[in-house]
């Protein structure tokens, strides 16, 4: 128990997963003890406070990936839809489109994890200043609700050039990707 203090003490910082491990392991431990369990006993219900962290961990940081990709994903796939549909575009095709891209958005930020939160608020961010912009300045609508061709190409262009910006700007600051 003491190297285990020790090893969360000092290396704690490092890995939330490594302290969440070490956190169930000791408090296995210490319930175990408060029964006088012998040794073995002991020992097994710390490693089984560890696995069970370990899964519930594992659990969770699953099931937030999956959501923050799919808000995401949504956010994305509604600037996209607005970009395409050309100002005449069904209902029913936009909550499809966007349903589809917030579900893919969930699945690939679950896989990718880091990379995708770093690249995906990169992108979302941008596409939500740019879409404020349109909104807040009657002359910038365009970035908003493109109604001709060449209003979507260089709001996508804008788009995509904003989001490598606030990528290199999140990696100049720290960003761990």
């Amino acid at each position: 128990m003491v190297v285990l203090g020790l090893v969360l003490g000092l290396a704690g910082g490092w890995s939330i997963r490594t302290v969440l491990v070490l956190v169930g392991l000791g408090a296995g431990w210490l319930v175990a003890n408060v029964f006088d369990a012998n040794l073995l006993v002991t020992l097994v219900v710390a490693l089984a406070g560890a696995l069970f962290a370990w899964l519930v961990v594992r659990l969770a940081a699953t099931v937030v990936f999956f959501v923050v990709g799919a808000l995401v994903g949504g956010l994305v796939g509604a600037r996209l839809f607005r970009l395409l549909e050309g100002g005449d575009g069904s209902l029913l095709l936009g909550v499809v489109f966007i349903l589809a891209l917030a579900v893919a958005g969930g699945w690939l930020a679950e896989k990718t994890r880091d990379a995708f939160v770093a690249w995906g608020t990169s992108i979302a961010g941008a596409a939500l200043v740019l879409s404020g912009l349109g909104v807040l300045a009657g002359s910038l609508s365009w970035l908003r609700d493109p109604g001709e061709g060449w209003q979507a190409a260089v709001g996508t262009a804008a788009w995509v050039a904003l989001a490598v910006v606030f990528r290199f700007t999140q990696k100049a600051v720290g960003s761990r990707d």
